[in-house]
């Protein structure tokens, strides 16, 4: 005879959702890293003994949120971003989903982002992330649209939740994306041979100062900033906790740092390209090696520093104030870029605050697939950049 599940009560499942709920709430205000059963257990107002009976462990309940509260419309965002990247349906309801996004979609995002790093995450997420993408399947220029529409629409997501950007930005960004992802181009003949980056380390000149920033965005990058030690950041730059403390006073002083050293390291890096002479054609390809550069094995380690930045300063001020700040001196440099060839400010701002989500969205997506540094983005940046020299009167 068939062991047979014991009935539970109304009461009993309407508490199991009241916990679900509640640690949704956990992980949208302190992240998924700090979801444990106690604070749940205040929330909802029950003892932790009455998670720990439904939840084994914080891995476990994280589990449980992604399948019944974020996973759903998570997943169906990606459907979506899916069907308008490869021309089923239209796209306009996109950014307003993203710039509008409910608690489920930005838990579960910040989910997607650091499952790489959850084992029993990535068990459940894996799977049915590929299982939708079917990156194995696609053609060139399938993989380009995706890849850039998914890129921008979790980027705006995951930059939303630290810097708050105009709506209307986004949507005329939306519109003219939109228009170019419907544009058939015939790029030149001839193999896209994208320049891949090199590593972003430390130069600021001190020897202490680069071994430890390097360090820590290695270490920051690999278990996030909630799991990251003094101790362990030194270890890893070969000197004692002591050593960090004579140059630092606290852990967050020196995420805050390499935030900064090593953000204008990567702009300093990439500066070979955006110094290039623009104009309406030359601007699709800057683009496209701009974002090329952002993949690869050797950018990787950088690029999921920044993108644990930035799940660490959605849930922090202090952290988002920095993040604010080089949003400002970035749209600074677009500005200085794009002038050459008579693009409007508003234009440019429009440019650099994309420049600023995709590589964030692009970071995520790395988790999942592989070759995004040998992805032809020109089949969408040549006819979007061309939209945006129509739209600013540039020549």
């Amino acid at each position: 005879m068939p062991i047979r599940a014991r009935a539970r009560s109304a009461q009993s499942v309407r508490r199991d959702g009241e916990i679900l709920d509640a640690a949704l709430e956990e992980v949208v205000q302190s992240g998924t890293d700090q979801l444990g059963m106690h604070p749940v257990a205040r929330r909802v107002g029950v003892t932790a003994g009455a998670i720990y009976a439904r939840h084994e462990t914080p891995d476990e309940l994280a589990v449980a949120v992604w399948t019944d509260r974020c996973g759903p419309e998570t997943l169906q965002l990606i459907d979506d971003c899916l069907a308008v990247a490869l021309g089923h349906r239209d796209g306009g309801d996109l950014v307003e989903r993203a710039v509008s996004a409910t608690p489920a979609v930005r838990a579960g995002l910040e989910m997607l982002a650091i499952a790489r790093r959850r084992p029993d995450l990535t068990e459940v997420m894996q799977p049915e992330v590929l299982d939708r993408l079917d990156w194995e399947s696609r053609d060139p220029r399938e993989r380009a649209r995706i890849a850039f529409l998914v890129g921008i629409v979790w980027g705006i997501v995951l930059h939303d939740n630290v810097s708050d950007v105009e709506p209307d930005v986004w949507r005329l960004a939306m519109a003219l994306i939109n228009r170019a992802l419907a544009t058939d181009t015939e790029l030149s003949d001839g193999e896209w041979q994208p320049e891949v980056g090199d590593r972003i380390t430390s130069r600021t000149g001190d020897a202490l100062r680069d071994a430890l920033v390097d360090s820590a965005a290695a270490v920051i990058g690999q278990v996030g900033l909630q799991s990251t030690t003094v101790s362990r950041v030194g270890r890893r730059a070969g000197l004692t906790a002591g050593a960090v403390y004579t140059q630092y006073a606290s852990k967050d002083d020196l995420l805050i740092d390499a935030i900064r050293v090593l953000l204008d390291e990567a702009v300093t890096d990439n500066r070979p390209l955006t110094d290039r002479t623009v104009d309406r054609i030359e601007m699709g390809n800057v683009a496209a090696h701009l974002l090329t550069r952002g993949g690869g094995e050797k950018r990787r380690p950088w690029l999921r520093f920044r993108l644990e930045a930035y799940i660490a300063a959605s849930h922090r001020r202090d952290l988002a104030a920095v993040l604010d700040e080089l949003h400002t001196n970035g749209r600074g440099r677009y500005h200085a870029m794009l002038a050459p060839a008579g693009v409007k400010p508003s234009v440019a701002d429009l440019v650099a605050i994309v420049g600023q989500a995709i590589p964030l969205g692009l970071a995520v997506l790395d988790s999942y697939v592989d070759g995004l540094d040998a992805i032809d983005f020109r089949h969408v940046t040549m006819p979007l950049l061309g939209y945006v020299a129509d739209a600013s009167g540039a020549r």
